[in-house]
């Protein structure tokens, strides 16, 4: 295990930074190689992570443990790392992505949608406390039936025939509406 603090890696005062560059950087490119594939953003985010501890080591307390630190460096330059590609991928392509949802609507498919949606929603607002909390349990939050028994303190066979009936009830309204389950 490695015990190395921030002293271990200062001589006179100053911090040596090529000594921690020569230690950490293999360990340091494969964590962040596990997070990131293109390789140049990896060799940013590695220069970056030694770069803020080498600005920052006259700041840090000598006698925190060098590895972890490094680790939350990395892990905090990898997420800014990610904010900054979603955002500049959303500016860049906003213009086609519009373009693309304005040619993907199917207005028909988006009305047959809402209607089952308002079908859904009037079933719901039908349902027993209980089995309202099941259904969205269920069907909503993608709990499994374990979780639900265990949070509403009712059996799993009690959960199962639920959903099965409420199922049941939900398809035989939608194909009074004249829509098929499931689709």
């Amino acid at each position: 295990m490695d015990n190395k603090t921030i002293a271990d890696f200062q001589n006179n005062n100053n911090f040596n930074i090529e000594l921690v560059i020569q230690t950490y950087n293999p360990y340091i490119y494969t964590v962040i190689k596990s997070y990131i594939s293109n390789k140049e953003d990896i060799e940013e985010i590695l220069s970056d992570v030694f770069m803020v501890i080498w600005r920052n080591c006259q700041k840090i307390d000598k006698n925190i443990k060098i590895k972890p630190y490094l680790i939350g460096i990395t892990k905090n330059l990898i997420k800014k790392k990610y904010r900054t590609l979603h955002i500049n991928h959303t500016i860049e392509n906003i213009e086609s992505y519009e373009n693309e949802i304005a040619n993907s609507i199917d207005i028909s498919t988006l009305v047959e949608e809402n209607e089952k949606s308002q079908i859904i929603s009037e079933a719901l607002d039908n349902m027993k406390e209980e089995e309202k909390q099941i259904f969205i349990k269920f069907y909503y939050k993608s709990e499994k039936i374990k979780e639900i028994s265990k949070d509403l303190n009712i059996s799993e066979g009690k959960v199962k025939v639920i959903l099965h009936r409420l199922r049941k009830s939900v398809r035989k309204k939608l194909k009074e509406r004249g829509y098929s389950y499931g689709k």
